[in-house]
């Protein structure tokens, strides 16, 4: 997988997808982005606008591309709630689409997709239990469903045409940018740390909740890490990632900057499992997260500012 070829980032516009292009380009490679909204104008030809639904604009993009793609980071799909308020557009951007890049790379002799998948697909697990790769997955939303067929898929290309799939469970992933309205506390966090004046930063769920949590940046090196290596040893990871108790989480927010608050509403947790075991991915790539490093980083770019 270290050769010349480029490596496609569907998504590639994202709050993950940024970070995986970024992360990539580090590395020393050369990337083609693909969202179905190009932000900016793209002068290098690397960016391109495109619906995964349409496979034959996919394909075009793929046929116009010089040299051969090497391996495929599938990040595009729409999320949860939005899946759940709009489940055909979902279908047709989720499953439709995945089977679109599936063909794509089929045609064009990609070597390795790594899709990013989600902890959703698990359920909701007993608060104690530690998730491992090999424990039974049972969705029960839409979203989780969707990632659980993709991945059946995947597995069935790669029995069938050579394609070395690769699943990247994903658990809450949180950083600097832009957030959502329904989860803006998973951005608010840090761009809390690093401004000016007194911010309250709401956490959906209960104070004595725990939850795997990884920062964007070290989400986009697990993934730059699957797609780069010469030989990946297994079909499905989790997602390297921290156990937080929510309640410490507020008290090391806190302790780097006191004009923030953190406060926390009445949810527990539920559709996904609360401790996610990444043993397997740690003890392959000997790489951990450390989510404590960007809570100081953002910060100390408060401190800068005052």
């Amino acid at each position: 997988m270290n050769g010349p070829g480029l490596i496609l980032v569907t998504g590639g516009e994202g709050f993950i997808g940024r970070q995986v292009r970024n992360a990539l380009q580090a590395t020393g490679k050369d990337v083609i982005s693909i969202d179905h909204k190009i932000v900016g104008q793209s002068h290098d030809g690397m960016s391109h606008e495109c619906d995964l639904a349409d496979g034959r604009r996919l394909q075009q993009i793929l046929a116009s591309v010089r040299r051969p793609v090497s391996a495929i980071a599938h990040l595009a799909s729409v999320l949860r709630t939005a899946s759940e308020q709009n489940p055909k557009s979902a279908t047709e951007a989720n499953i439709l689409g995945s089977l679109n890049v599936l063909e794509a790379a089929r045609i064009f002799k990609v070597g390795r997709v790594v899709f990013a998948s989600s902890v959703s697909i698990y359920g909701s697990k007993p608060a104690a239990s530690e998730i491992t790769e090999n424990d039974c997955t049972a969705p029960e939303d839409m979203y989780g469903a969707a990632k659980k067929y993709i991945e059946v898929l995947g597995n069935t290309y790669g029995h069938n045409y050579g394609i070395q799939f690769v699943s990247l469970r994903i658990p809450i992933v949180v950083g600097v940018g832009p957030g959502t309205s329904t989860s803006a506390w998973r951005t608010d966090l840090l761009n809390a740390l690093g401004e000016h004046g007194k911010r309250e930063v709401l956490i959906p769920f209960r104070e004595d909740e725990t939850l795997s949590i990884v920062h964007v940046e070290d989400q986009a090196n697990a993934f730059a890490m699957l797609l780069n290596a010469p030989v990946v040893s297994h079909s499905i990871y989790n997602a390297p990632c921290e156990i937080c108790r929510l309640s410490d989480l507020k008290k090391e927010v806190e302790s780097l900057n006191a004009q923030v608050h953190v406060s926390f509403g009445d949810r527990g947790v539920s559709g996904f499992p609360r401790r996610l075991n990444c043993e397997q991915f740690r003890t392959e790539f000997d790489y951990a997260p450390d989510l404590s490093m960007h809570l100081r980083r953002a910060a100390q770019r408060h401190a800068r500012r005052r």
